[in-house]
Formats: structure tokens, sequence, C-alpha cells
């Protein structure tokens, strides 16, 4: 008899509370509508993934929600002030979603972001030659390479890893006002994607990015700061390091800390000047 072989589903769950908080009224419905919600995506998975005539494959979902503490609010106080404070109600039927999911095997994603923990995941399969989707509906999960379901438009996509360095760098220009991460000012998702229509590789994309944001007059710490923020974790490796750099140093960089953009002989992505 054959091996069983899996096909990992990573999800982001965060995003499912929501969904289920705002349509129940008890805590039965909360956790029917949790269970009914991830039973769907699984089903959906499961049809698009796993050949029904293979039975030796198997369908093995991991979920990840928030967890303790998160290393980008160590890197800037300013990193999620500006959302709006959420109704009590709200706040205690995420708080209860989050309790059951946990009881039901979820992992929470202490250090770091729940799609951080999700990337690490996917980057980790990948290694092993395992197969996985990465499931939910941040924008940031775009920049992990592999075979994407967003839940909540029922749709497949494909990411290369050219692709996620191309949607990171997209953001990196228009920056995110959902979790107040500075971006060039008049430049939306349209207008990045023409000016990176041309550019091929991430080495040059990186340094279209460094040139918009010099010709807009714009110090060059803020966009390394954007940067970090934006970034995936993609390994255990990276967290390490991130947390290296914040004790090492108590902020990102300030204005008079930061060299002038002539000395500068590496970027923050790793890619020579």
């Amino acid at each position: 008899m054959s091996e069983n072989t899996k096909v990992n589903m990573f999800v982001d769950a965060d995003s499912i509370f929501f969904k289920v908080a705002y349509g129940a009224t008890d805590t039965k419905d909360l956790r029917v509508g949790y269970d009914t919600f991830c039973r769907k995506m699984e089903l959906e998975v499961t049809n698009k993934l796993i050949n029904p005539f293979k039975d030796e494959e198997v369908l093995a979902p991991l979920y990840a929600v928030k967890g303790k503490n998160n290393y980008r609010k160590e890197l800037s106080s300013d990193y999620k002030a500006t959302r709006p404070e959420l109704d009590q109600d709200i706040k205690d039927k995420l708080n209860f979603l989050h309790t059951y999911a946990v009881s039901k095997g979820a992992v929470p994603s202490d250090g770091m972001e729940a799609d951080d923990l999700v990337s690490i995941w996917g980057h980790e399969a990948r290694g092993k030659d395992e197969q996985y989707v990465i499931c939910g509906i941040d924008k940031d999960l775009l920049q992990i390479p592999g075979n994407h379901y967003n839940y909540g438009k029922n749709t497949w996509s494909f990411i290369d890893d050219d692709t996620g360095n191309y949607n990171l760098m997209i953001q990196c220009l228009t920056g995110d006002n959902a979790d107040n991460i500075k971006g060039l000012k008049g430049i939306g998702p349209k207008k990045a994607a023409k000016i990176l229509e041309d550019v091929i590789g991430a080495a040059d994309r990186w340094e279209r990015v460094i040139k918009e944001w010099e010709d807009k007059d714009m110090p060059r710490y803020e966009l390394e700061k954007s940067y970090k923020l934006l970034t995936m974790l993609t390994s255990w490796e990276d967290y390490e390091r991130i947390k290296t750099y914040i004790h090492g140093k108590a902020t990102v960089r300030k204005p008079n800390d930061v060299q002038k953009q002539d000395d500068k002989t590496e970027s923050i992505s790793g890619v020579s000047k």
C-alpha cells in the first residue's frame, strides 16, 4: 500500500473571524459559523487539488491565527495605529472565535502576524517539495509563491517568485493605508503598475522603487521602514534576523542616522548597488 501524499492547506484564519462574527448572534452561531466556513473552504480545496482516483492523497489543513505581540509594532509605533476602534460586541465575538479556533488546532502566530506564519509554512513545504495552497484574502499573501485560494472572492491563482517580488514592489510604491504604512503620495496600484511595467527582475525593480522615492524627495529611511513592514517572513531565520535588527536598534533609523544615498553600498533587499 502506498504512503499518503500530503496536500498542505495553509490558512490565514483571522479574516474568517470577521466574516463569521458579523453574522452571529450568540456563541452557538459563532461555533457553527466558523466550522461551516472551514468545511466549505476545505471542500473547495479538496475538489480542486485532490485527485478522487488517488486514495493516497490527503488534505492537511493548518490554520494560523493572531498571537501575542507583533514585531512590526516594535519596528514602528505607527503600525496599524490609525485603525478605528471596534465595537465591544465585535471584540468579544472575535476573542471567542480566536479561543475556539485554537482549541480546534489553530496555531497562534506569536511574535508575528498570521500571514507571516502562513508564509513560513509555505516556504518550508516548498523546500520539502510538498504540495501546498495558501488560503486567505490579504494582499500581503500574494508575495508567497505557490497556489492561492482567496476564500473571500472564491478565486484561484498561481504566484511565481517573480510575481511575488513584483507584488511587494507595488506595495513599496503605494504603501498600505489599512496598516498605516507609508507609500508615495498620489501613487495607487494602477500608477505603480505603470511605473514597473517595463522593469524586469527583482534588482531592477528595487532600483526603480528607490528612484521614485528619491524623485518625490522622500527619505530613504522611510522606504526602508515601509519595506520591512510590508515584507512577509519566509523562514524562522528571517524572524530571528528582524528581531536582532529591532533589538540592536530601538527604532528604524532616524533621518540623522541615515547615510547619504551615495554612500549606500547595499540595499535592504540584499541587492548590491
